[in-house]
């Protein structure tokens, strides 16, 4: 009898599992489906004759499935050599109206951007100059030196602070422009925090961060060319160097990601406590730049 009791039991656990294990596959499923891939459009450069890596990040989708709103926010490497048909695109089709200058004091005196009518122009460095490269130090080690200045340094978080202010009091229906010299490093990181603080998912953050090997494969293929033909040899740490330093790797912004946890616990509350912004400044971004 005490045999038949426990089987039958048994048997009816397996048929109808208790309440904490439903619960538990019942959450189990909830997050599967809260972790689910958000589907984002292809990004194509903004082709312009004097200026490379030149983005629109309009159409990318937010995790709560928003979208942002296109000829808004653009990302870009330097500009000091834009055409008049590149000012009159970016005027007219992207609706321009402020230029964030995120490169040091001796980039933006050396090339300076092309002044453009009707558009706001604003130095903002991140770095008023850059480190002395130790003789032996490796391209690697170079950047991820300027991935921690990102996220440690009171310079660099006061101009991501001075860009998000930019943001925030941008005309209507008008566009913000950021770009340091090759538009990868700092305006690459300028790029992660604006889409977090839209509510973008890590991957497609990485994503769009990556694709300037891809708009920058043509000018990085020169400057390793130029250095072949002064008779640098690729196995030197010169060569290696350069190529390391041309190019965006994850390596590079996980230091960042790492320090901002480190430092923060998330991204969230660096965008707080380190960038400065409020709740209320973050909900006004949403509005603004998402639909």
């Amino acid at each position: 009898m005490r045999k038949s009791v426990i089987v039958a039991m048994l048997a009816l656990s397996a048929v109808a599992p208790s309440t904490s294990v439903a619960n538990s596959l019942l959450a189990h499923a909830a997050t599967k489906k809260s972790t689910k891939t958000v589907k984002q459009p292809k990004v194509k450069q903004i082709k312009l004759q004097g200026a490379v890596n030149v983005r629109d990040l309009g159409g990318y989708r937010t995790k709560d499935g928003k979208t942002i709103k296109k000829h808004k926010l653009l990302r870009s490497a330097a500009l000091g050599t834009l055409t008049k048909a590149d000012t009159k695109k970016l005027v007219q089709t992207y609706h321009l109206a402020t230029d964030i200058d995120l490169r040091t004091d001796g980039e933006a005196k050396k090339s300076p951007d092309v002044k453009i009518k009707g558009v706001k122009y604003r130095f903002d460095p991140v770095m008023h100059n850059f480190s002395k490269i130790g003789k032996t130090e490796s391209g690697e080690q170079v950047m991820t030196h300027t991935y921690r200045q990102f996220v440690t340094t009171k310079d660099a978080r006061k101009a991501y602070h001075n860009l998000f202010e930019q943001l925030l009091h941008n005309p209507k229906n008008k566009a913000v422009l950021w770009h340091c010299s090759a538009g990868k490093d700092r305006a690459g990181m300028g790029s992660v925090l604006v889409l977090s603080a839209l509510g973008v998912d890590r991957k497609t953050i990485n994503h769009d961060f990556m694709l300037s090997n891809k708009f920058r494969a043509s000018v990085n293929k020169q400057h390793l060319a130029a250095l072949t033909a002064k008779g640098v040899s690729k196995k030197s740490l010169d060569y290696k160097r350069k190529k390391a330093m041309d190019a965006v790797k994850m390596a590079y912004i996980n230091t960042s990601y790492k320090l901002i946890k480190k430092d923060y616990g998330s991204m969230n509350n660096f965008l707080h406590k380190g960038i400065g912004l409020t709740n209320s400044d973050i909900t006004k971004l949403q509005k603004m730049y998402l639909k």
